[in-house]
């Protein structure tokens, strides 16, 4: 069976009352003050609208995009289109290719999605005692090590020590390279966070719903989270967006309004 798409006036994006694998998009396009709306579907209504074809691989989250748009499915495809659309995307090949790698970093992470806002009971307790052993004490060394090198590839071409300490430069900041587009001067003190630290960010976000602590010991990450909270417009959307409660036991989003 396939469904025809009504046509919408700006982007729609599709997806389960979940903070997960859309929230990434969700925090650039927000960063951004891009215009979209935002639909919760669940239950019955997902399995017929499943089964009428509307979703591309019968599943969400999709983007329907503006006009007679298609619908775009596959959240790191969203990902990447809200990035473009939102100025988060690096225009050189290889700066887009580094922040793409740390990306794909946070996608091995997001066992915390469905932790948070799936599992209960036994299950609960045995994917959280697994993801807080044995997955993060892997990946939170890597990423730390990650801005250090961002900070130290910020440093002058001519030679000398770099101006910016760890937490104060994003995964993709600094010299990636003699494939950069733009001048050695300017990928320092202007760089702004790209996909790559919208990626980790959410997904540290939902793992610190469990473990507030989870980034004691790491400077650099908590340094440069502190700037990514910072945000202006993230900042909003993270004081707007429905609380996550009942983890572990009953799990949903309630509206703050």
């Amino acid at each position: 069976m396939t469904s025809t798409l009504v046509a919408v006036a700006r982007p729609r994006l599709v997806y389960l009352p979940f903070r997960a694998m859309a929230e990434t998009s969700r925090m650039m396009l927000a960063h951004s003050g891009i215009e979209y709306d935002d639909e919760a579907i669940w239950g019955a209504e997902f399995q017929r609208r499943k089964v009428s074809g509307e979703f591309p691989w019968g599943k969400t989250p999709v983007m329907q995009l503006a006009g007679e748009g298609r619908m775009v499915a596959q959240s790191g495809a969203i990902a990447r289109w809200s990035a473009r659309m939102a100025g988060c995307y690096p225009t050189s090949p290889a700066r887009a290719a580094l922040a793409d790698s740390v990306y794909e970093l946070g996608q091995e992470l997001c066992t915390i999605n469905p932790l948070v806002n799936c599992y209960t009971g036994t299950n609960f307790e045995r994917i959280r005692h697994h993801y807080f052993s044995d997955v993060m004490p892997q990946a939170l060394p890597q990423l730390e090590r990650e801005l250090e090198r961002a900070a130290a590839a910020c440093a002058p071409a001519d030679g000398g020590a770099s101006p910016f300490l760890p937490g104060e430069v994003y995964f993709a900041s600094g010299s990636v390279g003699e494939e950069e587009e733009e001048p050695r001067s300017d990928v320092a003190a202007e760089d702004e966070p790209t996909l790559a630290d919208f990626n980790i960010f959410h997904h540290l976000d939902n793992a610190q719903l469990l473990e507030p602590d989870l980034l004691h010991g790491y400077p650099a990450l908590l340094s440069w989270q502190e700037r990514m909270r910072a945000l202006p417009r993230l900042k909003l959307f993270m004081e707007n967006r429905p609380v996550l409660n009942g983890i572990g036991e009953d799990p949903g989003l309630e509206d703050r309004r």
